[in-house]
């Protein structure tokens, strides 16, 4: 009987140390996963970009993300964006001029370039998930960049 108590507790004290030991993912694994995935999304040419964040010259406002997200599907983007300027949100719709990507593998940033109507883009992927973009009017010459993620 006493071999038995034993032989269960050795196992109570041995089934904990086999569970810890399983190694986690390190960041630079993290890291490569998340370049992986979004590289795939980008790659694809159907993604949508969330908006969390708008941010001016001098100011920046937190936005709600169902009404900040523009999707990208092949050649055309559709979306509304929020600006600083309240009830004046950008409508971006039609097809995609210049589209370019460019894929860094060494620091895992992600580039996208495009120009809609008056407005030149560009949609930076942050090897953190956080995605950018740089939204400037060629014809007032204002720019707003937009923080939040692609999906």
């Amino acid at each position: 009987m006493k071999k038995l108590f034993i032989l269960c507790l050795l196992f109570a004290l041995a089934i904990p140390s086999v569970s810890v030991s399983q190694n986690p993912l390190t960041k630079e694994e993290k890291v490569q996963a998340m370049y992986d995935l979004n590289k795939k999304l980008i790659e694809s040419q159907n993604f949508s970009f969330i908006a969390t964040w708008v941010i001016g010259q001098d100011k920046r406002k937190e936005v709600a993300e169902n009404e900040n997200t523009i999707s990208i599907n092949g050649t055309n983007i559709y979306g509304p964006l929020s600006t600083l300027e309240a009830g004046r949100p950008v409508m971006l719709k039609g097809g995609l001029e210049n589209y370019t990507v460019n894929f860094n593998d060494e620091t895992h940033v992600i580039t996208v370039n495009f120009k809609i109507g008056s407005y030149t883009a560009k949609i930076e992927v942050k090897s953190t998930g956080n995605a950018f973009l740089e939204l400037n009017n060629m014809n007032s010459g204002k720019q707003l960049t937009y923080k939040g993620g692609i999906k």
